[in-house]
Formats: structure tokens, C-alpha cells, sequence
């Protein structure tokens, strides 16, 4: 079986390609079972995040395989697809050694940022549901998360509470400089608006807003930090009264129009508003950036701010990148091993059968029929655990199949034990 990755992110395609390739949250496990059935396609995950689109995949044909998982992306949006120098494709090492790197944000725009290894939990626990997860990528998330894991806690990623919408909020305060006597909006209420709320408590802001589809959902997050909540239906009026708006809604059209911009400008008399759009797909409308007094950022003009941020987090990334490549030996390793499992069962029975059979012989002895079993399966285990260990380590060197013929073999495992 061949493991194949294809996908965007923000370093190969601008925020309005990737937009058109976005998946909402709702929809990843329909498309997991979608593309799981497709006749190249043993096992599937699908990863959509702000800044990346990706499909991973395995199966037995690692050409057919990388042009299924094209053919599949450019589906989804049809005209107007990516052109080939967006899309990128990872094969075997290469696609191990890139979702690990992502787990542990090496390839994120924000370097270090915490928030990407739970939508890699998000994207695993899809699969799962959608039954597009199969042993190889069960065995290689948990390695992506333990390579996340100890990124965090061996090297200085870790340190610090780092994330895109933090990076909005550092690019507000230095156009504002502070947040004293600045309204700030928040249009959202989720793992965005979160981050951003903490981001913009430990800049000072004091006076800010959410607005949510979801009530509740807005005067829950805004009670934690001491804000207001208000629903959609005041959107209008709460825009014309902020300095700073932070949006990171999921839609799939931008929610926030030049006439809805417009009428909410008006009522602010020729003051300034600043528009952090978090969204994938935007959730400001480009043409907004016409308006006068309106100063708009998407995804793409915070990388330029996120890349003068790397720098203090850059001396850690080789000790991350060998902890890196250590977990996908480890995983290379266990793949390597798994056409021994059938052999090792089967050596394994073979020595218990040994074992029953001398058990049931010495049955009419005086000695105590549970020392005995005790001691004759310490024998058997014994006996297998160098042949089981040298197994392990030929097939990591790429001579297991030889091995487990000879095994086979000598052990007449495909053989009926005499009785």
C-alpha cells in the first residue's frame, strides 16, 4: 500500500483559490465517504483548515492514486481550479514527514500555533466516522499527535500561546497602537473568536462585542471575558459603532457586503474601521475594499506579519524536525512490519500447541497443573522472542518477506501438527 497527499495551502495559492476549495466541518465526512469509494482509494482523510486543503490517502497504485486525489479536488469547485503550481502532491516519506509537520504547525503560518493539531483531531476523527480510516491512517495520526505532542514539550514551539488570530489582533494594535477607548467587534464565536478574545484581553481592549447566528453560544464566550453578546439581526448597527471588526464565521459566501458595509460606514461619520477577515471562505466581500475609511486584511496580508513573528520561534525548528523524522521512522518501522503479524501469530500458535500438548502428557505427575502451564508458556516466550525481534528488524531492512518464507518454512506453519 502506497500513502499519497495532495492539497493547497497558503504558502502555494492566495486566500481566493484557496476559498474555493474550503470544506465546512459539516461537510468533511460526507466527503471522506465519498472519496474512500473511489476505486484507487483504500483509506482516506480529508484535512480543511483557514490555510490548507488537503486529501491523504492510501492505496496500491501511487499514480492512480495522486490522479484520483487531483481529479477529486478540481471537482469540488469546477471552473477556475487551482492551476498546477498551487496544488502540490507528497508521496510515501515525504507525505509521512509533511502531516507531522503540520501536526506540530512546522508548515503553519503561524509557527507554533497550538490550534492546527486540533483540527488534525478534528480531520482523524471524521475519517473515523466515515469509516474512511483503516489500520495504516489510524497508526499514523496517533504518531502525527505524539509528534505534536513532544514538539511541544522537548523545544521552544511550546513556550509560547501563538495563533492566526492573535497575529489579527498584534496587526490591529499597531494600526490603533492601543485599544483604549476602541469598540472592537467580533463577528463569530468559535476556536477563532476564542483565541482572538484572549489575544485582545492580553492587548488591553476592554470593550468588545460578539455577534453570533447562535445567541447563546456569542453570551456564553463573551461572559468568560467580561463582553456584550448580540445576535445576527443587530449586525448592521453594532458594524457602524466598531473600531476594530474580527470576523471568522463559516459561510460560503461573505456575509459582510459593500452595501451592508456602506450603510454601517454612514453612520460613522468619516471614522476609521479596521476589518480582520479570519474566514475561509472570506467573510468580507473584496469589492469592500472601495469603500473609504474601511482598511480591510484577509488571511493572506497577515502572513507578512506572521513571518516577522518566526523569527524568535525559528531556533527550535531542527530539534522539531528530528522529532519529526524519529516519529515517521517509528511508523515506517511498524508498516514494515505488518505482513509478519500472520507469521508471528501463527509461530506463536504453533509453540502454545507444543506447549498444551507436553502440559497434557505430564498431566498424571503429582506436580501442580498451574506451576507447570507457568512454566512451560516462560519457555515458549522465550523461545519465540529472538526469532520475533530478529523478524521485526529484517523486515525494517527490507529482507521480511525473505524471512517469513524461511519461517514459514522451517516451522511447517502452513502444515496440519501431526497428532
Amino acid at each position: 500500500m502506497n500513502l499519497v497527499l495532495v492539497g493547497l495551502n497558503h504558502r502555494t495559492a492566495p486566500v481566493a483559490v484557496r476559498e474555493r476549495y474550503a470544506v465546512g466541518a459539516g461537510s468533511v465526512v460526507s466527503l471522506d465517504e465519498k472519496l474512500v469509494r473511489q476505486p484507487a482509494v483504500s483509506e482516506a482523510a480529508v484535512l480543511s483548515t483557514c490555510n490548507r486543503t488537503e486529501l491523504l490517502a492510501v492505496g496500491p497504485d501511487p499514480v492512480a492514486l495522486r490522479e484520483t486525489l487531483v481529479r477529486f479536488l478540481h471537482d469540488r469547485v469546477g471552473d477556475g481550479s487551482a492551476s498546477p503550481g498551487q496544488l502540490y502532491g507528497r508521496d510515501g516519506r515525504d507525505a509521512l514527514e509533511h502531516v507531522f509537520s503540520v501536526a506540530a504547525s512546522l508548515d503553519s503560518m503561524v509557527l507554533g500555533e497550538a490550534q492546527i493539531l486540533g483540527q488534525l483531531k478534528d480531520a482523524y476523527r471524521a475519517a473515523v466516522d466515515a469509516q474512511s480510516c483503516g489500520p495504516l491512517l489510524n497508526r499514523l495520526f496517533q504518531h502525527a499527535f505524539r509528534a505534536a505532542k513532544r514538539v511541544r514539550s522537548e523545544t521552544g514551539l511550546g513556550s509560547s500561546n501563538v495563533s492566526v488570530a492573535r497575529v489579527g489582533v498584534q496587526l490591529a494594535r499597531q494600526v490603533f497602537e492601543s485599544f483604549e477607548h476602541k469598540r472592537v467587534m467580533l463577528l463569530g464565536a468559535g476556536e477563532m473568536a476564542e483565541a482572538a478574545l484572549y489575544g485582545l484581553r492580553d492587548a488591553g481592549a476592554r470593550d468588545f462585542v460578539l455577534v453570533n447566528r447562535t445567541f447563546e453560544t456569542a453570551r456564553a464566550l463573551a461572559e468568560r471575558f467580561g463582553g456584550r453578546a448580540r445576535g445576527l439581526d443587530e449586525l448592521e448597527s453594532e458594524l457602524a459603532l466598531a473600531d476594530v471588526v474580527i470576523t471568522s464565521v463559516q459561510v460560503d459566501q461573505p456575509i459582510l457586503g459593500p452595501a451592508l458595509l456602506g450603510r454601517a460606514l454612514a453612520g460613522r461619520h468619516g471614522l476609521p474601521t479596521l476589518m480582520i477577515d479570519l474566514g475561509l471562505p472570506r467573510n468580507i466581500h473584496p469589492e469592500a475594499n472601495e469603500l473609504a475609511n474601511l482598511y480591510v486584511y484577509d488571511l493572506d496580508d497577515l502572513e507578512s506579519a506572521a513571518e516577522r513573528a518566526r523569527a524568535s520561534r525559528a531556533a527550535s525548528v531542527p530539534a522539531a524536525r528530528e522529532i519529526v523524522a524519529r516519529e515517521a521512522e517509528a511508523w515506517e518501522r511498524w508498516r514494515a512490519a505488518l505482513p509478519l503479524v500472520p507469521t508471528i501469530r501463527a509461530l506463536g500458535e504453533r509453540v502454545q500447541a507444543l506447549v498444551e500438548a507436553e502440559l497434557a502428557r505430564s498431566s498424571a505427575g503429582g506436580a501442580d497443573p498451574a506451576a507447570r502451564r507457568r512454566q512451560a508458556e516462560a519457555i515458549a516466550a522465550r523461545i519465540l522472542h529472538r526469532p520475533f525481534e530478529r523478524l521485526r528488524r529484517e523486515a525494517a531492512d527490507g529482507a521480511g518477506a525473505y524471512y517469513t518464507e524461511a519461517v514459514r518454512r522451517l516451522f511447517a506453519l502452513d502444515e496440519e501438527e501431526p497428532d
